[in-house]
């Protein structure tokens, strides 16, 4: 099972999930993580390819491994990672992640290992496919 190895304090903040995304499953992973952008009013909603700020780990505080807290509690506060590291890569589900691929935000707070203009970079996966290094808005998307 994928989990956060190491995450400096710089690359991560705390912020409420709006009610709009009460019950949003996470995206990709293991299910259990979602990218999410700050809306208008100051919470966390759904992130897509191009206003992702970081993503959350919808079962923090909870039992990972129970599908049910595998979906986000609206009003409940989350961790926002935008630089860290992920372990265990290799058993993500969604997307078959290989060492090398590249990990880019798109709609309704997922990630693909291709991007296209105006899509926003998220990382690599390190050889082995174990590690998974998170570094948002690191580098500009080229066209």
């Amino acid at each position: 099972m994928a989990r956060i190895d190491k995450a400096p304090e710089g690359g991560k903040f705390r912020a409420t999930a709006a009610a709009g995304l009460d019950a949003t499953a996470g995206a990709w992973g293991d299910g259990e993580f979602l990218n999410v952008s700050v809306d208008a009013s100051g919470t966390l909603a759904l992130g897509t390819a191009s206003d992702t700020v970081g993503f959350i780990v919808t079962s923090e505080g909870q039992d990972a491994d129970a599908a049910a807290n595998k979906t986000v509690i609206g009003g409940r506060v989350y961790t926002v990672f935008f630089q860290c590291e992920i372990v265990e890569a290799s058993t993500f589900t969604a997307p078959t992640v290989s060492a090398g691929d590249e990990l880019w935000c798109i709609a309704a707070g997922d990630i693909a290992t291709t991007g296209t203009i105006g899509d926003i970079f998220l990382g690599y996966v390190l050889l082995g496919a174990e590690r998974v290094v998170i570094n948002l808005h690191s580098r500009p998307v080229s066209p």
